[in-house]
This record gives C-alpha cells, sequence and structure tokens, in this order.
C-alpha cells in the first residue's frame, strides 16, 4: 500500500519541484525533481515485482525487480563518485 501511495505522491512531488525550481532558476531545487523522479522509479520497480509475485505466482519477479534497482543504485554511485552529472 506505501509504495502505491508512494508512486503518486513522488511523481506530484517531482512535477511540483521541478515546475518550482524552473520558475526560481534554482539548479539544486531542479536537481533535487530528478531525485525524486528516482524515488519514483524505484517504487515502481518495487511495486511491479511485488505485484506479480502475488498475482501471478512469478516467484522471479521480486527478485528481478530487486536486481534492477541494485544496478540503477550502482549506476547512481558511479555518477556519484565521478562528480555528479547535472543533466540527469
Amino acid at each position: 500500500m506505501l509504495t502505491a501511495v508512494s508512486i503518486g505522491a513522488m511523481l506530484w512531488l517531482a512535477r511540483a519541484k521541478r515546475e518550482t525550481g524552473e520558475a526560481l532558476a534554482s539548479r539544486a531545487l531542479i536537481a533535487d525533481s530528478r531525485q525524486t523522479y528516482a524515488c519514483w522509479y524505484l517504487s515502481v520497480t518495487t511495486l511491479a515485482g511485488l505485484a506479480l509475485n502475488a498475482v501471478f505466482g512469478l516467484w522471479w519477479a521480486d527478485p528481478l525487480a530487486a536486481l534492477v534497482i541494485a544496478v540503477f543504485l550502482v549506476r547512481e554511485a558511479r555518477e556519484a563518485w565521478d562528480g555528479g552529472d547535472d543533466d540527469g
């Protein structure tokens, strides 16, 4: 339930942050909106894995979702380690 609520909330919050950041010409807020979009993506991936497992009995869907999240996090960590990319 929390993951499903998070999907809607994070998408709304990311859009609001981006719009506010653009209106204020705030690079920091625009960058934060990208992080919120990332949180949305992680929530969607988590819910998809859980739902496929629960509804269709695809036992491998939940671990696959975890693997997708792990790859995403490794990519983000490498990007942060190398100094980041402000373009997303």
